[in-house]
């Protein structure tokens, strides 16, 4: 399938269900390049500390969550990064033409979880500002075992579904509608997650 093709599959099976998981979005040999990417830049204290809320209202709460993030800049890409963002357009236009979102931007970050990290239930939404629509993760984990758990767990109606971080999956949910969180991890976890996001509402 072409990539237009596989980002079409996603909007369509968001659209019906509010959740897409679709394994091997990104090539075994990309992973690894978006890892090695991610790692060099972690080894080069890009990172800080994730913490909860915007603007001048965030705060770091550890008992919340426990993670480390680096910021893309489109503006300063690089070869691995060049890979999401090819991957991020073609989404965008297809959650546009598949489900009417009127997605103008997107942001996003390098996320990295130490073995006992962790992120409490929540959503992916501000109460001052609504234009985060759709919440995307991109795992870039290498040889993901079962027992090193950290799946995202995500809530739908009375029920919640299990997503293990597995190199090379993507996840695509709606981020005013479903609550979510990051199960405790028993190793290091790595992922590239983001939001596509609609201009504010007045």
């Amino acid at each position: 399938m072409t990539l237009s093709a596989i980002s079409t599959t996603i909007a369509e099976e968001l659209g019906k269900t509010g959740l897409s998981v679709y394994p091997d979005f990104l090539s075994n040999h990309s992973v690894s390049d978006v890892r090695d990417d991610l790692e060099l830049i972690q080894n080069s204290h890009g990172f800080h500390r994730a913490g909860t809320g915007q603007n001048e209202g965030e705060e770091i709460r550890n008992k919340v969550r426990r993670d480390d993030v680096h910021w893309l800049n489109r503006n300063d890409s690089n070869r691995a990064q060049d890979i999401l963002w090819v991957k991020i357009d073609s989404l965008k236009q297809a959650f546009n033409r598949t489900l009417y979102q009127g997605l103008s931007s997107f942001e996003g970050h390098y996320a990295s979880y130490p073995s006992g990290g962790f992120y409490k239930r929540h959503r992916d939404s501000f109460k001052s500002d609504d234009s985060r629509q759709i919440s995307m993760v991109l795992y870039l984990n290498k040889d993901w075992k079962s027992q090193d758990a950290g799946q995202l767990r995500v809530y739908q109606d009375n029920t919640h579904t299990d997503i293990n971080p597995v190199g090379g999956t993507l996840v695509c949910f709606m981020s005013r509608e479903s609550e979510h969180e990051v199960l405790t991890s028993n190793a290091p976890r790595q992922s590239f997650t983001g939001w596509f996001k609609r201009e504010q509402k007045n």
